[in-house]
């Protein structure tokens, strides 16, 4: 009988080695792990709608929806899919759609990349580029690469832009072309 105790004891602190073992290994996780943790998604979410608020005036700034959303918090970053962007002013209404967006610096910038499709609704003119950013604090759309603007009148290609929304001021820059259809 004291054999049996003996292995049931034995067989008790055996289980109680292992158990300590396997906490210990979750409090201190290999070095790739650890990496693989810190560089995951903190949230995955679908189908979101987010909207932005002027705190001065309570007013929507923006209205965003995305088929997709990844929220990294190591890289104060959100990746999206599909992303949508409406904002109004008292210049007008603007949508902003591209195939992927970044949100950037706590939701002051936003990125759209892919394809990116503005349009405005107000006075009909569609654009077109590869990288439209947002600035959501200056109230300001800057396109730092080739763009085409179409519009009643024709169309605009330029290399550059930025564009004031508050004021409804449009610059353009580098290698700036209008061809203008007679009506």
């Amino acid at each position: 009988m004291k054999r049996q105790g003996l292995l049931s004891a034995t067989g008790v602190i055996l289980l109680g080695l292992i158990v300590l073992m396997t906490l210990h290994e979750w409090d201190n996780p290999l070095e790739e792990d650890r990496e693989a943790f810190l560089n995951a998604p903190l949230i995955i979410a679908d189908n979101i709608t987010a909207k932005a608020y002027d705190p001065e005036t309570g007013q929507v700034q923006y209205d965003l929806k995305a088929d997709h959303l990844e929220q990294y918090q190591r890289q104060a970053l959100t990746q999206l899919i599909a992303p949508d962007l409406r904002m109004e002013n008292e210049n007008g209404a603007w949508t902003i759609h591209s195939q992927r967006g970044e949100v950037r610096d706590n939701g002051d910038i936003i990125v759209f990349l892919d394809q990116v499709k503005a349009h405005s609704e107000t006075n009909g003119v569609d654009l077109t580029t590869g990288e439209l950013r947002y600035l959501n604090k200056e109230n300001r759309v800057r396109a730092p690469g080739d763009l085409t603007l179409r519009h009643r009148d024709g169309s605009t290609r330029a290399g550059r832009m930025d564009a004031d929304l508050t004021s409804g001021e449009m610059t353009l820059e580098q290698g700036v072309v209008s061809e203008f259809t007679g009506n």
